[in-house]
């Protein structure tokens, strides 16, 4: 990877640079943006693994979002009935009325549990999402 750096712009909600600033950069020994490049690098990663999940596996999935925003629990609810079979199960857990977190226990080809997590991942008011999976025979 080169060690040119190339200045970018990134729009975010106020409130979200100032928990970001204050949880991590003031915290820490880096600065804002060698948190935000570590940060994106974790990212690329993560989707490397998930590239990389084959084979029969029995998946984890949490997710925390908020229940208010318009449509997302019909959204969650139809890609989960889309799952079918795969979804072994799921458990909603009422945070506060802002949040609820969703886990997911789902079985089947690994490349077709990343398909179906990746739906819900960029479903719009996912605050946080995790994959994690286990091969069956491995």
């Amino acid at each position: 990877m080169s060690k040119e750096l190339t200045r970018i712009g990134v729009s975010l909600p106020g409130d979200l640079l100032t928990y970001f600033d204050r949880s991590f950069v003031n915290t820490s020994p880096y600065s804002r943006s060698d948190v935000i490049r570590n940060a994106i690098m974790r990212y690329i990663q993560y989707y490397e693994w998930m590239a990389q999940v084959k084979g029969e596996r029995v998946g984890l999935f949490e997710m925390v979002y908020n229940p208010l925003e318009k449509g997302l629990s019909d959204s969650i609810n139809y890609l989960l009935s889309e799952s079918g079979d795969s979804v072994l199960l799921s458990v909603l857990v009422v945070l506060n009325k802002d949040d609820f977190l969703r886990i997911i226990i789902m079985q089947g080809e690994g490349e077709y549990l990343v398909k179906q997590v990746e739906k819900l991942m960029a479903l719009k008011g996912i605050k946080y999402s995790k994959l994690t999976t286990i091969n069956l025979f491995g």
